[in-house]
């Protein structure tokens, strides 16, 4: 039985909360503010908790701050019952919560979430999983370049991030190359021009991005498999951009901006360790993605979307990526939380290959149109008269 811990400084939130769980298998304990938390922390293995944003003595922000330091494994979930920026922002750039609940609630969605969010770190946190992330080099050691820009994120040290970027000729280089996948419209003239439009929580998943480019190589890459794969998420990431500034008319979900860059982690860290086996599969014109998912599952007993996405929770990305990588080729399925984030993603994969390559390794899903509210045949359309404008990479 999974054990839930609420803290809220309000007795009739607790209250409400105890009501709505009370005839679900979930085990519910409250507490009325965050040092009560703490200290029944303690003593309790708790596996998910739900914490008021705005406490006194301490608020939420501080203390889920600790409790993902401190206890790493829990699941948190924010409750606020407004939406102050500067707040959200660094709960965003810091990644401190899996989920956002904002009051008042519906009680059937947020119980429906609740059981999302459970199924899916179950599904991150198998015996399979971790043995197949053992056997893989790639990203056992974060380069030292990567390891201090990210602490300067850590330390919202935008101004020395920034000035430190435009030092390092690497990260500028492989920033400048993936800014054309990543802003819709007028491009950025300069490294800091495009640090500033994507943002220090956009810039962290642009560094976990860089580091795996790095760690395995990127010049001269043109006619490998993973050069056929960098190619693939440049195009995801510009086409996932397209379609939500041109059908959505807004920008992807705060700190998702890169996800079409590291939907496949999973797919890219097995390549690089096997090689051998994906070309067989690559260079097999009658291979389909369900071949993929059987070959991986025999050999490792979990596919690259596991992998991948178990790889992003642990670099500590946002749930919505995390979420992306995890379902992109199901974009269907009842426990996806994020939807239209991850139909977009679903889209964007699967016309990306049909641009780069000759095949398609996944098929596109009936109804995702129809679940963002798009036209198939008026996106096919200006999406070819936009891509022959731009530079495939």
């Amino acid at each position: 039985m999974n054990r839930i811990l609420i803290v809220d400084d309000e007795k009739q939130i607790l209250k409400a909360m105890k009501r709505l769980f009370s005839e679900t298998e979930y085990d519910v304990l409250t507490a009325e503010n965050g040092v009560e938390a703490l200290e029944l922390l303690e003593k309790t293995k708790v596996d998910m908790i739900i914490c008021d944003m705005k406490m006194p003595i301490m608020d939420g922000y501080h203390l889920l701050s600790r409790i993902k330091k401190e206890y790493p494994n829990m699941i948190r979930i924010s409750l606020s019952g407004y939406a102050e920026e500067t707040a959200m922002y660094k709960a965003t750039l810091h990644n401190i919560s899996d989920y956002n609940i904002f009051k008042p609630w519906n009680n059937k969605n947020l119980l429906e979430d609740i059981h999302r969010i459970f199924a899916s770190h179950r599904r991150l946190n198998t015996t399979n999983i971790h043995k197949a992330i053992e056997d893989i080099e790639l990203f056992k050691e974060m380069p030292a370049n990567c390891k201090h820009l990210l602490n300067l994120i850590e330390n919202e040290d935008q101004e020395t991030l920034i000035y430190e970027i435009e030092q390092d000729t690497e990260i500028s280089n492989l920033l400048m190359k993936v800014a054309s996948s990543s802003i819709y419209g007028a491009m950025p003239v300069s490294v800091k021009q495009a640090a500033i439009y994507i943002g220090m929580h956009n810039l962290k998943c642009f560094l976990y991005w860089a580091a795996m480019v790095i760690r395995i190589g990127y010049a001269d890459q043109d006619e490998n498999l993973i050069g056929l794969l960098w190619k693939h998420a440049y195009s995801t990431n510009k086409i996932l951009l397209f379609l939500y500034e041109a059908f959505l008319h807004k920008q992807p979900p705060e700190a998702s901006l890169f996800t079409g860059l590291l939907l496949n982690t999973g797919l890219i860290a097995l390549i690089h360790e096997h090689e051998d086996m994906y070309e067989d599969v690559f260079d097999n014109s009658s291979y389909i993605l369900e071949d993929l998912f059987s070959l991986e599952n025999e050999k490792f007993g979990v596919t690259h979307t596991d992998i991948g996405a178990y790889l992003l929770n642990r670099w500590d990305l946002p749930f919505p990526i995390v979420e992306a990588a995890l379902y992109h080729h199901n974009p269907q399925d009842p426990l996806i939380i994020n939807k239209e984030l991850v139909n977009c993603v679903h889209i964007a994969e699967y016309y990306a290959w049909k641009f780069i390559y000759d095949k398609n390794f996944s098929e596109l899903e009936d109804g995702v149109f129809e679940q963002i509210e798009a036209s198939k045949d008026d996106f096919e359309n200006r999406l070819e008269r936009y891509m022959k404008k731009v530079l495939l990479v």
